[in-house]
C-alpha cells in the first residue's frame, strides 16, 4: 500500500489532538481540523507542502532548533519504526494574516505509519503548552534533556517521557480549568452588581425586575457602555461617597 491509498477519514479528523500526516519526505499530505487551529492555517495552505517550507524557524530567533529537532526526530521515527515524544519544543509559528511570528511551545509525538512492517508515512502529533508558567516548561525542558543524554529504547528513560507527556497534559488541563474557574468568577460577580442594579431601579421607580433590566438596558445602548459598567456605576452611585478617616 502506497500512502498515496490513504485518505483522511471522520476518525483522523475527530482526533482531538492536532495531527498531520506526512510522507516519507515529510511533505504534509493532511492536517485535521485541531492542527489547522492550533497553527491559524487553512488546509489549502499545508497540504502538499513541505514541513519546514510550511513552517520555519523563526528568521528573529538566532537559537531556534525547532526545524533541525524536528527534523532530527522524523528521521530516528522513520528509522527506528518507534514512536518518538519530544516532550518540549520551542517552536514559533508565523501569523499568515499579519505576517508577525508567534511564540509557541509545544509537546510534540511522532509515530510512524507501517504498512507490513515498512514505514508509508509519520504522524506528527503536538499539544500547544505555551499557557503554562515559564518554571513549568523548565521542568519539561529538563526532562527532555535527562531522556535525550540516555539511550531511547531504554524501559526507564520510556516511562520518564511518559511521566512526563502526562505532567504536561495535566498542566494544561489545569490551566483551562482555572481559566473556567475564574470566567466563573467573573460571571457570578457580573450577575451579582446586575441584581443589585435592578435593586435600585426597582426601588426608584417602584417597578419589576423585568422592567428594571429594560431600564438598564435601554442605558447602555444609549451610552454606548456595556451593561455590567452600567450597572457598577448605579450601584457606586447609591453607595455614596467614601468618607475619609
Amino acid at each position: 500500500m502506497d500512502l498515496n491509498e490513504l485518505h483522511p477519514d471522520a476518525v483522523f479528523q475527530a482526533l482531538p489532538r492536532p495531527t498531520v500526516l506526512l510522507d516519507t519526505d515529510f511533505v504534509i499530505r493532511a492536517a485535521n481540523d485541531a492542527y489547522l487551529a492550533a497553527t491559524a492555517r487553512s488546509t489549502d495552505e499545508l497540504v502538499d507542502v513541505p514541513m519546514f517550507d510550511a513552517f520555519p524557524d523563526n528568521p528573529d530567533d538566532s537559537d531556534a532548533d525547532g526545524v533541525a529537532n524536528l527534523n532530527r526526530s522524523l528521521e530516528h521515527v522513520a528509522r527506528s519504526r518507534h514512536p518518538h515524544n519530544m516532550l518540549v519544543q520551542r517552536y514559533d509559528i508565523l501569523d499568515s494574516v499579519d505576517g508577525r511570528w508567534m511564540l509557541r511551545y509545544w509537546s510534540p509525538l511522532n509515530i510512524p505509519v507501517l504498512d507490513d512492517g515498512r514505514v508509508v508515512g509519520l504522524l506528527h502529533q503536538v499539544e500547544d503548552i505555551t499557557p503554562l508558567e515559564k518554571d513549568l516548561r523548565r521542568v519539561m525542558e529538563g526532562y527532555r534533556d535527562i531522556i535525550q543524554d540516555g539511550p531511547l529504547t531504554d524501559g526507564d528513560a520510556r516511562r520518564f517521557a511518559d511521566a512526563a507527556r502526562a505532567f504536561a497534559r495535566s498542566a494544561t488541563d489545569y490551566q483551562v480549568m482555572a481559566e473556567e474557574i475564574m470566567n466563573l468568577r467573573r460571571a457570578l460577580t457580573s450577575r451579582a452588581t446586575i441584581d443589585q442594579a435592578k435593586g435600585i431601579v426597582m426601588a426608584e421607580r417602584r417597578c419589576t425586575p423585568e422592567a428594571a433590566f429594560e431600564v438598564l438596558a435601554a442605558l447602555s445602548q444609549d451610552t454606548n457602555v456595556k451593561l455590567i459598567d452600567v450597572a457598577a456605576a448605579l450601584v457606586y452611585k447609591a453607595q455614596g461617597p467614601v468618607e475619609q478617616g
